[in-house]
């Protein structure tokens, strides 16, 4: 059915009909519920390429996934197709095309982005992996797009986000350790260009200093997750060193799987001689061995919740916290 037949079916003018569906308030809830029904019943779906010619703006949602760095393995990219599938539901639900874009550096990723705004003329966009300072932050700023971040930053700079409580979840994740009597606790953290990164450091070293545990830097080292054999250096070199380390926390499933085969080489059992424990994931999910205690947290939700703010915000600013929960599947002990 074509929006002609849909118009005459509602007895309303193609113009009444396209508005409705396009959600503008210059007509009804009611109408706009009604058209969306019959619309439904009749298995009508506009056409956002008619759409776009109509009205010289399209509705697409721009996103760039970037192949580089955190996202450099395939391995490693289980979490961003989650929160894209989340996207991808939000967006069918409102008949609204979503463009990716892919980047294997950071200045593909800029051009990236210029080439949504310039060229594709999109105006909704959705950021991830937010550094401290964020050059795409400022892009879009330049050319007052709308968009919506995975991730905060710390600038001054206020815009909307969804994001993982990533203080609270370190919080936990070394309060259970302690309940556990683990005080030799060590982390293994990612490149603090991140702001997540330096939000789960922060936690952590005030985590321990809450329970008067001392911070020990010998028990701390940041890696790159590009990097996957020197991370199993350093990691396995600190536990060797410091034989007294009872626990590894890995702030990333890659590294968490480095620890895995570092705990191996040293032939330390995990669960019973140390202990690890991540954030949650497909990876450690599906295909660790041993399977990891870890700390989840629902990045479907996120990817839906971006979405839902990127088009629906009627405030300027509009941010979505998620909690985690912490997912015992085996691999940490209690020191005894």
């Amino acid at each position: 059915m074509n929006i002609k037949e849909l118009a005459k079916k509602l007895d309303l003018s193609i113009t009444t009909v396209s508005r409705a569906l396009g959600g503008y308030s210059d007509v009804s809830e009611k109408t706009r519920e009604k058209v969306k029904k019959y619309a439904l019943k009749y298995q009508y779906s506009p056409n956002p390429y008619a759409s776009v010619l109509a009205s010289g703006k399209t509705k697409t949602v721009g996103y760039v996934l970037p192949i580089y760095g955190t996202n450099s393995s395939t391995l490693n990219q289980g979490n961003f197709f989650q929160f894209i599938s989340g996207m991808s539901d939000e967006l069918l639900s409102e008949s609204i095309q979503l463009q990716i874009l892919f980047a294997k550096s950071e200045n593909e990723e800029i051009k990236a982005y210029e080439k949504l705004i310039l060229e594709q003329k999109i105006e909704n966009i959705v950021l991830q992996n937010i550094k401290i300072n964020d050059k795409r932050i400022e892009i879009l700023n330049k050319y007052k797009i709308n968009y919506v971040a995975w991730g905060k930053t710390k600038s001054n700079i206020n815009f909307s986000w969804v994001d993982l409580d990533n203080f609270g979840a370190i919080e936990s994740i070394t309060n259970y350790l302690i309940k556990k009597n683990h005080t030799h606790i060590s982390y293994i953290n990612i490149s603090e260009k991140y702001n997540f990164a330096n939000e789960r450091k922060a936690s952590f070293l005030q985590t321990l200093k809450k329970n008067k545990i001392e911070f020990n830097k010998n028990y701390y080292a940041s890696v790159k997750l590009e990097e996957p054999e020197k991370s199993f250096e350093i990691i396995r070199n600190m536990i060797n060193v410091n034989k007294e380390i009872s626990s590894i926390i890995c702030s990333t499933e890659f590294s968490a799987l480095s620890a895995i085969k570092a705990c191996n080489d040293l032939n330390l059992q995990i669960g019973k001689d140390i202990s690890i424990i991540t954030f949650d994931g497909p990876l450690v999910r599906d295909l660790s061995s041993p399977p990891l205690t870890a700390a989840s947290f629902p990045v479907k939700e996120l990817g839906k919740r971006a979405i839902n703010i990127l088009l629906h915000k009627k405030d300027k600013n509009l941010n979505f916290l998620a909690k985690s929960k912490i997912i015992e599947r085996g691999s940490v002990h209690t020191v005894k």
